[in-house]
């Protein structure tokens, strides 16, 4: 059976108890926590990315509806806390990958780096460590989804993994950002002073994006992403609606797709105003899941051959400009 790869499910549907605003929507640097947080996880070739919205979910929809996410709406967020987010976006992804990433919206600060340090993680469960703090993102396989699903106590995601009796490996890490959260408006204040000071000793860092052609361009992340919201949402209408593109520009894609690569990717019920229903094929389903694997697999070699030929010049230039002073 080929390997799935490695998912995430941002947690986005709460309403925080002590700021007014949408945290996913606050501006951290010069993007929003949650864009960022995805931006991070493409980066590392994560995929796929399911976001799990409630509170202001049209809002926040509409802000992140062309990075490539699939959304999932909790519609008892108001009730069910965190856990229930975290089981609705386990239900949905849970055959769709190997091992999935757990990650608050609200810990925007993680760094690349650190996502592949986790998917490198050998446990069943894998949780970051930052100066003895235990943080996100948590890292599930596959394997014991089940059990976290199953749980019924009322001690949320940490009752959960306790309960599963399979030992967490601890990964311990020098990247702050995995215990940074923004509960009160003074962790805002702290993230963002942080995220300056980061900011002015950034280190490159490189940037994959994968397209397929043959006489043209006919398959990227945006189809990927279109195609998914398909499989989530069972229709055309529905999954336009989930990635705020119009139902022509929708179709475009697939059927451009579907002629340059000679797949048919959907099967469509006709269904009048309402848009009717549209599943993936065998074939089609297997073709996204491939894409999404050769996206990772690129960006793993990527960022090997990128710290092997720029790490230590660049090292050595920031040398020359200390010595300059």
């Amino acid at each position: 059976m080929a390997e799935k790869g490695t998912g995430a499910v941002i947690l986005a549907a709460g309403k925080s108890e002590y700021m007014e605003e949408l945290r996913p929507l606050m501006k951290v640097g010069r993007t929003t926590m949650i864009q960022r947080e995805i931006d991070t996880l493409r980066q590392a070739g994560i995929s796929p990315i399911v976001v799990v919205t409630g509170y202001q979910a049209e809002a926040l929809e509409k802000h992140i509806a062309h990075r490539g996410a699939v959304f999932v709406r909790n519609k008892r967020y108001q009730t069910s806390q965190m856990f229930g987010s975290i089981c609705q976006g386990l239900r949905y992804i849970q055959k769709k990958a190997d091992r999935v990433l757990l990650f608050p919206s609200d810990i925007p600060l993680v760094s690349a780096d650190t996502i592949f340090k986790m998917k490198e993680a050998k446990g069943s469960i894998a949780i970051p460590v930052y100066e003895g703090k235990r943080g996100h993102p948590v890292m599930l396989a596959q394997s014991v989804i089940p059990a976290i699903l199953g749980y019924k106590g009322e001690m949320g995601l940490r009752g959960a993994i306790e309960a599963c009796g399979v030992p967490a490996e601890l990964v311990r890490l020098c990247d702050r950002g995995v215990v940074m959260d923004t509960n009160t408006a003074g962790d805002y204040k702290e993230i963002l002073k942080y995220e300056e000071d980061s900011r002015k000793k950034q280190e490159l860092s490189c940037m994959i994006s994968v397209r397929l052609k043959k006489e043209t361009e006919c398959f990227s992340q945006d189809t990927a992403g279109f195609l998914e919201a398909i499989r989530e949402n069972g229709s055309m209408l529905g999954a336009c609606q989930a990635k705020g593109i119009s139902y022509s520009k929708g179709w475009k894609m697939v059927k451009q797709a579907e002629d340059e690569l000679g797949i048919r990717f959907i099967t469509r019920q006709a269904g009048g105003s309402r848009g009717g229903s549209s599943t993936l094929t065998e074939e089609g389903a297997g073709f996204l899941d491939r894409f999404c694997a050769l996206e990772e697999q690129i960006a793993r070699y990527a960022e090997n051959a990128f710290s092997g030929l720029f790490s230590g010049a660049m090292e050595q230039k920031g040398q020359e400009w200390e010595g300059d002073e």
